[in-house]
Formats: structure tokens, C-alpha cells, sequence
């Protein structure tokens, strides 16, 4: 769970950005967006793992948070989420043009590692997807 400066800094650098589906986030307190956001990488990688990738990859954090926050919100449809894998890497690319110059290889590195990480959630991704929302018809529980 992030601290709520650093939720506050993501909302901003999401609303700076103009990232798609920004607006979802409006619907959430800073403490509700902690409690959804568990960094880059799945709630299943172990914490070290997940500080790791926010570490190697700062700029893609707000990216992750409205990934998050759309998964916390899943319908359960595959079209929903292919939707989000694709805005995922159409965010981070976007990230990574407005963080970096043409010149500065980091930008093609993020650009990549955001390709990366958006098929790697289509691929592997989907029971995690389709978990919120099993539990919300189960009544809340898992």
C-alpha cells in the first residue's frame, strides 16, 4: 500500500498526462485508491518484487494505478478486460513519450517494458481479473 502523498502524486501525474480512464479516479478517496493499488505487478508477486518494478519503473505507476483501480472495479467480461490490458499499453507508451526525449533510450525502454507487461497481464491475467468480481456475486466473499 502507498503512502497517501504518493496516491495524491500519481492522481496528478495521471490528470497532467492525460491518461485514459484518469476519470475513474475521481471516484475514489486517496485512502481508497492505497488500499486498491499494489504497484506494478500482480497482488500475487511477493512485495520485494512489486517495490522492485515501482523502482525500476516509477513513470509507470500511474499507469498501474488506473490498471488497478479498473480491475478492482471488473465486470468479469474478457471484453473489459482486453480493454484495460490495451489502454494499459497505450498509457505507458504515453507515459514514456511525455517522460522522456526521442533521444533518451530510457523512453524506448519504458515504451517496451509497457508492451511487455500489458501482454504478459493478457496472457496470465485473467483470474486475477475476474476475481473482484466473482466475489462481489458471491456477496463478498472469495
Amino acid at each position: 500500500m502507498e503512502g497517501i502523498d504518493e496516491i495524491r502524486r500519481l492522481r496528478r501525474a495521471c490528470e497532467d498526462m492525460e491518461l485514459e480512464n484518469r476519470e475513474l479516479l475521481a471516484k475514489y478517496t486517496d485512502e481508497q485508491l492505497a488500499d486498491m493499488f499494489n504497484g506494478i505487478g500482480p497482488e500475487g508477486f511477493p512485495g520485494w518484487l512489486r517495490a522492485a518494478l515501482d523502482a525500476l519503473h516509477p513513470s509507470l505507476k500511474p499507469v498501474a494505478m488506473i490498471h488497478d483501480v479498473e480491475w478492482s472495479e471488473s465486470d468479469g467480461r474478457r471484453e473489459t478486460f482486453d480493454e484495460s490490458n490495451e489502454r494499459f499499453r497505450r498509457n505507458g507508451i504515453k507515459v514514456a513519450c511525455e517522460s522522456f526525449g526521442w533521444w533518451r533510450p530510457r523512453r524506448y525502454k519504458v515504451m517496451w517494458d509497457a508492451v511487455k507487461f500489458a501482454r504478459i497481464c493478457q496472457t496470465f491475467g485473467f483470474g486475477a481479473f475476474y476475481a473482484p468480481y466473482k466475489a462481489k456475486m458471491n456477496g463478498g466473499q472469495s
